[in-house]
């Protein structure tokens, strides 16, 4: 064998690294949303690695809800080179604009799911009624973790307007109506995105200056400079790799880390 196919895969072998049926992959390469693969001598299609990590992207796009049209346009603007980066990039932005929109819904409908579920295994264990349990693993033991709910941190008693000041007007965050019963208590609720911050009232107060969330960040130089005009510092880090990252303290001293996946 040629020595520039000894370390590719056959379309069999390729379908089986993938997934894919090899129907699929030929599709893909007669649609153009794979470049033409090489041939053996005998005419066979050799898939080399970077074959399968187009293929491995491809997958991950369809699996969110990209269409085929958006896809051939992606493989369009690669074949353009530098030229076709900022449209690439602007179909990826879209496109995971969409995702996120379609997470939050699914979420909704989750959240409003595991009520039902939680006012059915109460109302089943008050009987004294044996409850089906969801499908497991040994390993799982009946636990499922989805996702953080949210994180809390603390803040002094009667500071409620220094934290809005800090969360909503320098982070752009949305200040959540709190249950009264949890209202009376102090402190303040912020979302955004798919990220909610908790504010409690801790008496002693203490900052936590070590222990701290860590939020992904979608433009966080944009973040830094918001962080910095409303008067607070901002600590940059490159001790991370593979992503860029800076701490700031929030108006309480607590400790807050922003980090963006550094792009390549």
């Amino acid at each position: 064998m040629d020595t520039d196919l000894a370390e590719t895969l056959s379309a069999s072998e390729a379908a089986t690294r993938t997934g894919l049926s090899s129907e699929t992959l030929r599709y893909y390469e007669r649609e153009g949303l794979l470049p033409p693969v090489r041939r053996s001598t005998g005419g066979h299609r050799r898939y080399a690695a970077d074959d399968l990590q187009r293929l491995s992207f491809l997958i991950n796009l369809r699996a969110t809800g990209m269409p085929v049209t958006a896809m051939k346009r992606f493989a369009q603007l690669r074949l353009e080179g530098e030229q076709g980066r900022p449209g690439r990039l602007q179909l990826l932005l879209d496109h995971r604009q969409a995702v996120r929109e379609h997470l939050a819904v699914l979420l909704r409908n989750l959240h409003a799911i595991d009520l039902k579920i939680d006012r059915h295994r109460r109302i089943l264990r008050d009987r004294g009624e044996p409850m089906p349990e969801p499908a497991t693993t040994p390993e799982t033991k009946c636990v499922e973790f989805v996702a953080f709910h949210h994180t809390q941190l603390a803040m002094p008693r009667g500071e409620e307007e220094a934290a809005r000041a800090f969360y909503v007007h320098a982070l752009g965050m949305t200040e959540l109506e709190k249950p009264p019963v949890l209202a009376a208590r102090g402190g303040c609720w912020f979302r955004r995105g798919g990220l909610e911050l908790h504010l409690g009232v801790e008496e002693p107060f203490a900052p936590a200056r070590k222990a701290h969330p860590g939020l992904l960040i979608d433009g966080l130089t944009g973040l830094a400079t918001a962080i910095e005009d409303a008067g607070h510092a901002v600590t940059w880090d490159d001790n991370f790799p593979g992503y860029k990252r800076f701490y700031a303290n929030d108006p309480f001293g607590n400790r807050l880390e922003f980090l963006e996946p550094e792009l390549h």
